[in-house]
């Protein structure tokens, strides 16, 4: 029997108007008597990544700040310890063993090839994974590492899928390319994206992908390739790759439209400084947890989190990426599972095995949001997402349509 942990729409708002007056600060002391249970976080902090996921580790501190002030979880005192990757595979392994020396009882990482290399040890000294990327060797054997998302090439796929039945001219063959970055989940999408549009020659025809360094930002080839293209994807290349590649397809006068998973939120204050709105009108973006306008009381809850934490900061936060809301909704399910592991033990008995054990059984609707799960052999959560349109009038990302089920071969 599946564990359903749902906290429903009323209670989030309470959340929500607690959080309305100022919290006391954290102290850094532990608590006499709690259980104190260490969450680690691999994350780049200084490398391509970091402004994008700076903020995601925000998202993180705060909500854990709030559960230890508000006590959520009696007897329990939870604590982050983070590493910086700088987005270098090499550091995946010391960085794991400096988060297992500091007592992390399950860790966050970013990367999925992290949690790829890092997979066998996570069985080894049982401590599960959760990650924020997706690619196959993570989900097939399932095993320790829980996929806090969906796959990166089936959110591409389920977009173009969604771009391929708008409009009236169901005859009309649309000519798609591609810009990946040179990695796992990027090759992953690249070929993913060929292949569906081979299987649909009807609607559309495949021009060319285009396998990149992440620090690549010069595209005179690229662009000329691409230049009759109607759309294109960006499957996870870094705000300096999309802003980059846009400026210089639009300088040439080229006008295919856009699209993607999150990679232009995650980035969105230095793509839009960079290129303008006029230049992503238009486009359109999967997301699968949230952005800033969505209407979710989980959404208003995380909001709430950010001005009582970062006052005189949270309007800069909320400009520059997604980093802080779609992540904070990412970690908000995470504290959730967390939580109802805690529960179903007892604090005293809480490890990574009883993290394993609540997860292969865990879903949750989180207020507003359609249903994320895990099972025994299923170790992506999100099953559902929103497109999301860039609006150059109100230079906002707007949904367009009701939720989408992600496609799953």
């Amino acid at each position: 029997m599946k564990h359903y942990f749902r906290m429903g729409v009323a209670a989030l708002l309470v959340l929500v108007l607690l959080l309305t007056t100022p919290l006391l600060g954290c102290g850094g002391d532990e608590e006499e008597g709690k259980t104190v249970i260490t969450i680690g976080m691999l994350t780049d902090l200084t490398g391509p990544a970091g402004p994008a996921l700076v903020p995601l580790l925000w998202a993180l501190q705060d909500q854990i700040k709030y559960i230890n002030e508000e006590d959520p979880i009696p007897g329990v005192e939870l604590k982050v310890v983070s590493y910086d990757s700088k987005m270098d595979a090499a550091r995946s392994i010391p960085g794991y063993e400096w988060l297992k020396e500091r007592g992390s009882e399950v860790i966050i990482n970013i990367f999925d090839y992290d949690a790829a290399t890092l997979k066998p040890f996570a069985e080894t000294d049982k401590i599960p994974l959760a990650s924020l990327i997706v690619s196959e060797p993570l989900l097939e054997p399932p095993g320790w590492v829980f996929c806090i998302n969906s796959a990166m090439p089936l959110q591409l796929v389920t977009v173009l899928k969604w771009i391929g039945e708008q409009g009236d001219s169901s005859e009309e063959v649309l000519k798609i390319g591609c810009i990946a970055p040179f990695a796992g989940a990027g090759i992953e999408a690249e070929e993913k994206l060929r292949e569906y549009c081979q299987d649909h020659p009807e609607r559309f025809d495949y021009v060319e992908g285009f396998l990149v360094p992440f620090a690549t930002m010069s595209w005179p080839g690229e662009t000329e390739k691409l230049e009759d293209c109607d759309w294109i994807a960006f499957a996870g290349a870094t705000g300096m790759n999309i802003a980059s590649f846009v400026e210089q397809y639009r300088d040439k006068g080229y006008e295919a439209k856009f699209f993607g998973q999150e990679a232009v939120a995650s980035f969105w204050g230095y793509v839009t400084d960079k290129v303008g709105f006029e230049a992503l009108d238009g486009s359109v973006f999967w997301v699968g947890a949230a952005w800033w306008s969505d209407p979710y009381p989980v959404v208003d809850f995380i909001k709430g989190l950010l001005h009582d934490y970062h006052q005189g900061e949270a309007d800069k936060i909320m400009r520059e990426s997604i980093g802080y809301i779609g992540g904070g909704v990412q970690m908000y399910f995470f504290l959730q599972l967390l939580q109802q592991a805690i529960e179903e033990v007892g604090a005293e008995n809480f490890d990574g095995q009883a993290f394993y054990d609540t997860a292969v059984n865990f879903e949750t609707t989180m207020g507003g949001l359609e249903e994320w799960d895990f099972s025994d052999t299923k170790r992506y959560c999100q099953n559902h997402g929103r497109i999301h349109e860039v609006n150059a009038a109100t230079e906002d990302l707007e949904i367009v349509g009701d939720w989408v089920l992600l496609l799953t071969d």
